[in-house]
């Protein structure tokens, strides 16, 4: 690929994923052998996991470029990636689960597509993409909420918690949500141009259990309605 080397911040937030995240952590670094122009780091952002994920991230942190952030308790996924966030001083930042429904091997088109946008984003639903075992229930659930937040953003899978951005998309911008979403709140406030969405395979989780539940639900549903209301306000205010 043309162009320097790229520096990454990957972040992923932890909360009793001690199976998988070494899992994740090799897999990453071994998909990444073919970029030797890419230096990644992950920033492991643990929730006090009963479970000791934090204590497996320490020992990982000796055998990778990974730094821990333990946290005092269950503060959320969008609190914890926006902490990995600041704790970054690399220009390339970027957004992974642990729990290994996030197919690795399109790290190098998100990484390597920053040289051309400003956000690169994982999307479940474009040609290519495909949903192992989606049970209906959270299929129709998941449909209505990505349809409502693509109205707001145009982007296929706005609420993707697969991604990769500049960081001065984040320019000037304060993020507050505590909640999964953090991807539609940047869409929504962030500094950019153009993005990009990878199509990918969102895999079974092997180890642990999906951490959504009504009051993410809820939380979502809240997050959509103000943001909906800050368009209209700047529609009728004359803003962009």
């Amino acid at each position: 690929m043309p162009g320097g080397t790229m520096d990454v911040s990957l972040v992923t937030p932890t909360y009793n994923e001690k199976e998988n995240l070494p899992l994740l952590v090799e897999e990453i670094y071994q998909t990444l052998q073919s970029c030797p122009d890419v230096d990644l780091e992950i920033i492991v952002v643990d929730d006090a996991s009963p479970d000791g994920t934090g204590a497996i991230a320490d020992d990982l942190a000796g055998q990778y470029p990974l730094r821990v952030i333990h946290r005092a308790g269950k503060l959320g996924l969008g609190s914890a990636v926006m902490e990995g966030f600041r704790l970054s001083t690399r220009p390339h930042l970027g957004v992974i689960d642990a729990d290994l429904s996030h197919d690795p091997q399109i790290l190098p088109r998100l990484i390597y597509g920053l040289r051309e946008v400003d956000i690169t984003i994982g999307s479940r639903f474009g040609d290519g993409s495909r949903v192992e075992d989606w049970a209906w229930h959270r299929k129709m659930i998941s449909l209505t909420g990505v349809g409502c937040a693509r109205l707001l953003t145009g982007v296929e899978d706005p609420l993707s918690g697969y991604f990769f951005l500049h960081s001065s998309v984040l320019d000037g911008v304060e993020l507050t949500s505590r909640g999964y979403k953090i991807l539609f709140e940047i869409l929504v406030k962030g500094c950019y141009s153009r993005h990009m969405s990878v199509p990918f395979v969102f895999r079974n989780r092997q180890f642990s259990r999906s951490k959504l539940n009504w009051e993410e639900h809820l939380l979502f549903a809240k997050q959509l309605a103000v943001f909906s209301l800050r368009r209209l306000t700047r529609r009728t205010g004359g803003g962009r």
